[in-house]
């Protein structure tokens, strides 16, 4: 079999209310690096996008049908939270499935804060979760990878083997290093042009 025997096929919806239309397209691609990318579309404009690295391209059939289970769990997510955050209760959703109601998980609302780029899991051990940080990213931060368990110290250690929650920017406005008790994050985003606070930002969601 050929490898684009193993391409799952993409999902688009579309969220309509009055005149206005937004399209959510969820789509796999291999190159650069796997992913599942997931569009908010309206008027042939891109006004959100959420992104999920794979650890690596899919190879069998089993794996295709594993990362179709996770391309429709994320794109009726993205469909849930636009729908519930930004519009009011007259929308409707215009697909020939049902929409699954889970919740988003930390991750994935991390993803959703405007110009985020990656959002990278790890333990207290600094291992990644997936193991799939890009080269470049490893060069620009090398220091940081070499020095990770130092940096992870930041959040000191509870009773019962839980650190310290709380967000470190790295580089400000650029990389920060989110703790929740259990786990960490390195959140990767773009430098925007207006004046912002991504720690605050971060800081919001963890507190939900």
């Amino acid at each position: 079999m050929s490898a684009s025997d193993f391409i799952p096929a993409g999902r688009t919806s579309r969220i309509v209310k009055g005149n206005d239309e937004l399209q959510i397209q969820t789509e796999y691609a291999c190159r650069p690096s796997p992913r599942l990318t997931t569009s908010v579309i309206t008027g042939g404009r891109v006004i959100h996008k959420i992104q999920r690295d794979l650890a690596a391209p899919i190879s069998s059939l089993d794996e295709k049908a594993d990362v179709e289970k996770i391309m429709r769990k994320q794109h009726f997510d993205v469909i849930e939270i636009v729908r519930d955050r930004n519009f009011n209760d007259d929308v409707t959703v215009k697909e020939n499935s049902v929409i699954e109601t889970k919740s988003l998980s930390l991750q994935d609302r991390l993803s959703l804060i405007k110009g985020v780029e990656r959002v990278y899991r790890l333990d207290y051990d600094g291992q990644f979760d997936p193991a799939n940080v890009s080269p470049e990213f490893k060069k620009k931060y090398s220091a940081l990878f070499k020095n990770i368990r130092e940096v992870i110290e930041i959040f000191g250690q509870l009773p019962g083997g839980k650190r310290e929650k709380g967000v470190c920017e790295i580089d400000a406005g650029r990389l920060c290093l989110i703790s929740t008790g259990y786990e960490c994050y390195f959140l990767l985003a773009r430098r925007m042009v207006r004046e912002r606070s991504l720690e605050k930002e971060i800081g919001e969601i963890l507190a939900e």
